[in-house]
């Protein structure tokens, strides 16, 4: 728990009869808190909160209810807030708590973020490959960072968040652990283990939230092809509520271990899936790094629409526009697909960009239509991502440290426009030293821009 904070588990008595109590308590994560407002009678509560220079927010009740639990997030170090709650509808007084949050904690405070411009999305979520002594997922707003979920230790290669605003972290010791945004634990998925085993593989580099608020995810597959026992890949769906799992998709029906081999690719790592999306159709795009290869795979799971890049592509593709050694895919619009071009092996220059390519399976081509490249170039060996957002823009993450893997550095998220200017960029230093994608946010717990209904 932060010092400073007032309040925490011990309520505080309401002079407005409508509103008889304002408990907080601290969570898992250190800069969220849990504010339950006990009504006199069932109603509907808001919550607003804010501070002298920060954005104000507010959360307003599901229910009619006496009692009212808000889980209170984007809060900042060292800053005095006031929290609101009111009636909604009433005209009673509003009554206002004060809420202090003290210094980080030390392997928070030594990671450090510097920002210029200003973002679409408010929050970038930020899931850590490495960091000295930092671990998990961390939130950061205005160069500042308003949250952390951690993992058990080692790196985070795949978080996801559900429509009903629940995490999902993939852990190297517990598996994919479902949880809120303060940190409590919902649900797991373990990993396998001699002493538990699984019907699917180790699970690994990618989670995504489904439409249905499923979970889909990468596990490893093993099966003996000819002499050979050969590591590929396998998407599976998890439903936490009732614990199904099931088996949606096999490298092994489609592709072929003795044609589709990257220079990296070895029977104990074959392909190497490294990402996952749902496109417009229901489809879902992957990327296979070790074989420089994406490919789509059809809604009910029936077949491989197209596969692009690598020596067995199905589309057309220029060689100057080839993708090396990628991270992330993703089709934000029909026929649209935006990769992370790490670069990596590529021929006669080192660097990475994010690319967009126009897809057209029946010509069987694929044409580049937009592609990022820093000025300088940055060259980011490995990790990285590229995400498109509703305006237009497309926020790519360059997540290596100069030096690891030859790469340049430095470590920096860019928000880009469709003509290529930069619109925010944020550089990550101190104690972090990979970063393994970005993702923008507009909410962490549902929270939306709020104003105090009374003079403070």
């Amino acid at each position: 728990m932060l010092a400073g904070m007032v309040g925490c588990d011990s309520p505080t008595k309401s002079e407005d009869p409508a509103i008889l109590s304002i408990t907080v308590s601290s969570t898992v994560n250190p800069l969220a808190r849990l504010v339950t407002v006990t009504l006199a009678e069932p109603g509907r509560a808001r919550l607003t909160w804010g501070a002298t220079g920060t954005p104000v927010l507010t959360l307003l009740g599901d229910s009619l209810s006496a009692q009212h639990r808000f889980l209170v997030t984007r809060l900042r170090a060292n800053t005095s807030y006031t929290l609101e709650a009111q009636l909604e509808g009433s005209t009673a007084a509003l009554v206002r708590i004060p809420l202090e949050v003290g210094a980080l904690p030390p392997n928070l405070a030594a990671a450090t973020f510097t920002t210029t411009g200003t973002p679409t999305l408010p929050v970038a979520v930020i899931e850590i490959i490495s960091a000295t002594g930092l671990a998990g997922l961390l939130m950061v707003e205005d160069g500042q960072i308003v949250g952390h979920l951690p993992i058990s230790s080692g790196s985070l290669f795949g978080a996801a968040r559900r429509a009903n605003g629940q995490f999902v972290l993939l852990d190297p010791l517990h598996g994919l652990v479902v949880q809120t945004a303060g940190g409590e634990e919902v649900t797991r998925l373990p990993l396998p283990s001699a002493t538990l085993p699984t019907p699917y593989g180790r699970i690994h580099h990618d989670v995504i939230a489904t439409p249905r608020n499923t979970l889909l995810f990468i596990a490893n597959e093993t099966q003996r092809v000819g002499s050979d026992s050969v590591v590929g890949e396998a998407l599976w769906e998890w439903t936490p509520e009732t614990n199904l799992v099931v088996k949606r998709w096999s490298s092994f029906t489609e592709l072929d271990w003795n044609t589709l081999k990257g220079s990296r690719s070895t029977t104990g790592n074959w392909l190497h899936g490294n990402g996952i999306n749902i496109g417009p159709r229901g489809n879902v795009v992957m990327s296979l790094r070790n074989a420089d290869h994406v490919i789509s795979i059809a809604p009910d799971w029936s077949r491989i629409e197209w596969r692009l890049g690598g020596p067995t592509g199905t589309l057309t593709l220029p060689e100057a526009d080839r993708f090396w050694g990628q991270h992330y895919v993703s089709e934000p619009t029909a026929g649209r697909v935006l990769v992370f071009d790490n670069g990596y092996d590529r021929p006669g220059a080192m660097f990475s960009r994010a690319i967009e390519y126009a897809v057209d399976p029946v010509a069987r081509t694929a044409t580049k239509v937009w592609e990022y490249r820093p000025s300088p170039d940055i060259y980011a060996a490995l990790v990285g991502s590229a995400w498109r957002l509703s305006n237009g823009n497309t926020v790519a993450l360059f997540g290596m440290l100069a030096g690891q893997s030859a790469s340049t550095g430095p470590i920096s998220a860019h928000e880009v426009t469709p003509t290529g200017a930069v619109a925010w960029r944020l550089n990550a230093g101190g104690a972090l030293t990979r970063l393994y994608r970005v993702t923008p946010m507009r909410t962490i717990a549902g929270e939306v821009p709020g104003t105090f209904r009374g003079a403070r």
